[in-house]
């Protein structure tokens, strides 16, 4: 499923001139020249049909230089997804670097600054597996015709992911 995002109301908004690299992809680039693909992907694990996975990928290294443009371009991104209010956004910090636990705070950082946030619930997860400790986040608009049954979607995953994971010990 494509999403329909446009490029004119992202780049009226953000520092950073926002391309497109397919229906549901997006890049930028930074005054250093790190380049950031950032984009959905639809996502059925709570069984909703609107839900899709938001994703942040740095090509190559990853900017070490703290850069607000960032985050501004990225907000940008997500207000214009958001733009359509039936859709739930999730975002699954990468295990990969050991480093998911920072990610998950940067996250929850930037939607403490996101515009008009009392407009939309942020729900955070945190579950450990075999030492490991995983972190998501899902976004619904408050106005969302399907609000109740997205919170309730996420609580009945959160109790099976939780309900599998202690018969696994």
């Amino acid at each position: 499923m494509k999403l329909h995002l446009s490029l004119t109301n992202i780049n009226c908004k953000s520092p950073y001139q926002v391309s497109l690299t397919d229906g549901n992809s997006f890049y930028f680039i930074t005054e250093e020249g790190n380049e950031y693909e950032i984009g959905f992907i639809k996502d059925d694990m709570f069984g909703l049909s609107d839900a899709y996975q938001f994703f942040i990928v740095p090509k190559g290294e990853a900017n070490t230089i703290k850069d607000e443009k960032i985050q501004l371009t990225i907000v940008a991104v997500i207000e214009e997804f958001f733009r359509t209010k039936e859709v739930l956004l999730d975002y699954i910090c990468d295990t990969n670097d050991g480093r998911q636990a920072t990610r998950s705070r940067l996250f929850s950082h930037w939607f403490s600054q996101f515009p008009n946030r009392k407009l939309y619930t942020l729900r955070t997860l945190t579950l450990y597996y075999e030492n490991i400790a995983f972190y998501a986040s899902v976004i619904i608009r408050n106005d969302n015709p399907k609000y109740e049954e997205c919170l309730s979607a996420i609580d009945n995953f959160e109790s099976e992911i939780r309900g599998k994971l202690d018969e696994t010990i």
